[in-house]
């Protein structure tokens, strides 16, 4: 029953990622420019399966599969996770170690961006999906939106030859008015990092800090391309 569930989500899955792309080998007119964002110097820090992954494969629609080798949250962050399904399901919605994961990449027609489709197999619960898109607005920033609005501006950096995001401002766009949000209002801190590691596997972790709260989520797996 498990696997016939996961086929339904997986196809699913796949039509939307067909539809939301108009061609896999356009650009998108929202999608980031890495190698500017990071700089020159931070850029040719990073490992070279990072910087194809983020350059010449980009915009390209690509899926990832692998193993979320752990996904914690603390009270208030599932709490938080829970609330959050009001405007779609930006996070994770349950715990767990070694939890099967897969990742699919595609153009968002709507954004002009690259939208991250992750679905998270935790056992006996059902598919969770967790979406959202990046891409570039107006003013050059790099966001992250996740339904209804809401998104989170980001700056793009290299640490340790690794590609770190993190955000620097919460906010809802309601049409061309933007409502910056206050830390206390928002999830926190949130810094994703993405580490090459060997046979062009690479590590992801997540982790998202409130100013208040502490630490609501912290996830790390291990990932390669299908």
């Amino acid at each position: 029953m498990n696997k016939n569930k996961q086929n339904i989500t997986l196809n699913i899955a796949s039509l939307e990622s067909m539809l939301a792309k108009k061609t896999l080998d356009l650009k998108p007119s929202n999608t980031a420019d890495y190698p500017s964002l990071v700089g020159k110097k931070g850029w040719q820090r990073l490992h070279p399966d990072i910087k194809k992954r983020f350059s010449t494969e980009a915009y390209k629609a690509v899926v990832y599969q692998g193993i979320m080798k752990k996904v914690c949250a603390s009270f208030a962050g599932k709490c938080l996770s829970q609330i959050c399904r009001l405007i779609g399901t930006p996070l994770a919605l349950h715990t767990g170690r070694n939890i099967p994961m897969q990742v699919r990449v595609y153009q968002d027609s709507k954004l002009g961006g690259m939208t991250w489709d992750r679905l998270y197999y935790f056992p006996k619960k059902m598919v969770n999906r967790v979406k959202s898109t990046k891409c570039i607005k107006a003013d050059g920033q790099l966001v992250e939106m996740v339904g209804f609005g809401f998104g989170m501006q980001l700056k793009v950096y290299e640490k340790q030859t690794a590609l770190c995001f993190e955000s620097t401002q919460f906010f809802w766009q309601l049409g061309q008015m933007r409502i910056n949000l206050p830390d206390c209002l928002s999830p926190g801190k949130t810094l994703v990092c993405q580490k090459a590691l060997k046979n062009e596997k690479f590590e992801f972790s997540l982790s998202v800090t409130h100013c208040w709260l502490g630490k609501l989520f912290e996830q790390v797996g291990i990932f390669e391309k299908v």
